[in-house]
């Protein structure tokens, strides 16, 4: 079943990075950002419709080593926003989850959900005794990939922008509009590479985060 499990936790990569595919919308006026001043940085080789992209120029300006935004239509940079977006929300909610299950867990009499806080541990032990609950969970992600993608691809649909603003966060000033989609944008990109970290701490100790940091102050 460990094996099962590994082989669902791959191709749940492969649908987080594949159904990208389906953000293909018309440009976009959210796309860039006219008020900010540019440095030239030719080392960086940013491609010229990518200038004056949202997080461009901020901490290391016209930063792209690997040439990703040179000679490619607006279409596909658009692609490659939506992609970003998307990846750096799953994984501030991948973070902040590796840490809340350390400290509350779903209620379960059968202890399935709340023996452990290893997040391997968990999806292991439901995939093993609780198979159909790991597809239910499948079943939940396809449908919410479905109905993303069918909101994102809406004629001049901004890249990211599925139509959900539960919270009201999104301003009709464009500087503060501005602003909120680069906090976004930093916050989700350090979340990247937070829990790639976490996930390769836990995969090495065994432990959750929290339990790795109790045991530091035990040791």
């Amino acid at each position: 079943m460990k094996v099962f499990a590994a082989v669902t936790l791959a191709l749940l990569a492969v649908v987080a990075a594949e159904d990208a595919s389906a953000f293909v919308p018309n440009a976009s006026p959210l796309l860039k950002s006219p008020k900010r001043s540019l440095r030239t940085t030719p080392s960086m080789k940013l491609g010229t419709n990518a200038q004056g992209l949202i997080g461009s120029d901020l901490e290391w300006p016209e930063f792209d080593p690997l040439g990703f935004t040179n000679n490619i239509s607006d279409e596909t940079l658009e692609w490659y926003r939506a992609a970003e977006l998307k990846h750096g929300r799953v994984c501030m909610l991948a973070a902040l989850g590796q840490l809340v299950q350390s400290f509350w867990h779903l209620p379960d009499p059968s202890g399935v959900f709340d023996s452990t806080d290893s997040s391997f541990g968990a999806f292991n032990k439901v995939v093993s005794e609780r198979p159909w609950a790991a597809i239910q969970i499948l079943l939940a992600i396809f449908a919410v990939e479905v109905l993303g993608a069918k909101t994102q691809a809406k004629p001049g649909q901004a890249p990211g922008d599925l139509d959900f603003d539960p919270f009201k966060v999104r301003s009709d000033d464009p500087e503060i509009w501005e602003a909120t989609q680069l906090r976004e944008l930093k916050n989700g990109r350090l979340a990247m590479i937070g829990i790639t970290a976490m996930l390769v701490q836990e995969a090495i100790s065994g432990k959750g985060v929290i339990a790795q940091w109790q045991g530091l102050g035990q040791s």
